[in-house]
């Protein structure tokens, strides 16, 4: 009942609490329901969605603040459990899917006493470098002069780890039954997948290839690329997809790039890091880790990146 209390007096909101205590909001309602009965005081107040402290609840807010502090303190003097560094890495979902969480395990192993904490978000450029300690985000040299105009942008450390390389992907079974060849018109009347996360990719790459003629029996829809380039290694159709993110894929059989030099380049995927993140030891070596990551991952895209396509 307490910490209940002391997280939403502290917070301003029950909501808020909740998500700190791993609690429903219902839950720290109960508890200050039953602390405010116990005690017979009234100590909060609704204000529309924020919660305010009455007269007493704020005259026993900062006592109770100082005793959990206390106990913290004492409780982590016994214990004596040496603190493990925390990296919290903030990703698009296609990249965290199709590259970050397979390669995670590498430097899990190398750097054993770091807790990873992977967050996923639909925002390209849209946030705030200093909210996370590092950032991987696809984009173009323009978008990031753009980005840098930005309020929490100025003075971030950026370097482009891995270069962005769209091109059709299929698995090889519909590559053989719609006969692809090493030519772009032999795309025609292939069923193209897209997603919502990349809009305007597939006209892009079709100006690119020098095709305005696009008769295409449909298409299939999806929210995330990874979404779509899974849907394509299922036999669904052919999903713009980058060579550099799907190279296992592609090496295992599983995807083939039946035109692999008609690729977009004009991004590359870059960590992001805020001045202050940077001093600390652990995201200076996850940042180093990344851009070996990426020259392993560049390496591997010139051994093999397509198998043998069909010849008409």
């Amino acid at each position: 009942m307490l910490r209940a209390f002391e997280a939403a007096g502290r917070l301003g909101s029950v909501t808020r609490a909740a998500d700190e205590l791993s609690v429903t909001q219902s839950a720290v309602s109960h508890q200050l329901k039953q602390l405010e009965q116990w005690l017979d005081v009234k100590l909060v107040t609704r204000q529309g969605r924020n919660l305010a402290l009455t007269e007493k609840g704020a005259a026993y807010l900062p006592s109770l603040e100082q005793a959990f502090d206390l106990m913290s303190e004492a409780t982590a003097l016994v214990a004596q459990v040496p603190s493990r560094p925390r990296l919290t890495v903030n990703a698009l979902p296609t990249v965290a899917a199709q590259w970050l969480i397979p390669k995670l395990p590498a430097f899990c192993a190398e750097m054993p006493s770091v807790d990873v904490q992977i967050l996923t978000t639909a925002s390209s450029l849209d946030f705030d470098p200093g909210d996370f300690d590092v950032s991987v985000r696809c984009m173009s040299d323009a978008e990031y002069e753009k980005a840098k105009q930005r309020r929490g942008w100025q003075d971030v450390r950026v370097s482009r780890f891995l270069p962005e390389s769209p091109t059709p992907l299929c698995s090889q079974a519909y590559a053989n039954a719609m006969k692809l060849s090493a030519e772009p018109s032999s795309l025609y009347g292939c069923k193209l997948i897209h997603s919502h996360s990349t809009p305007g990719l597939w006209e892009r790459w079709f100006k690119s290839a020098g095709m305005t003629n696009r008769r295409f029996p449909g298409a299939l829809v999806f929210d995330h690329t990874h979404q779509a380039v899974q849907a394509a290694v299922q036999g669904l159709g052919v999903a713009l997809g980058s060579v550099e993110m799907n190279t296992e894929a592609i090496e295992a059989g599983l995807l083939v790039a039946p035109f692999p030099d008609l690729r977009l380049a004009d991004k590359h995927y870059c960590w992001i890091a805020a001045p202050s993140a940077m001093q600390r030891s652990v995201v200076e070596d996850f940042c180093s880790w990344l851009d070996a990551q990426g020259g392993l991952a560049r390496q591997a895209r010139t051994r093999r990146t397509t198998a043998k396509p069909v010849k008409k």
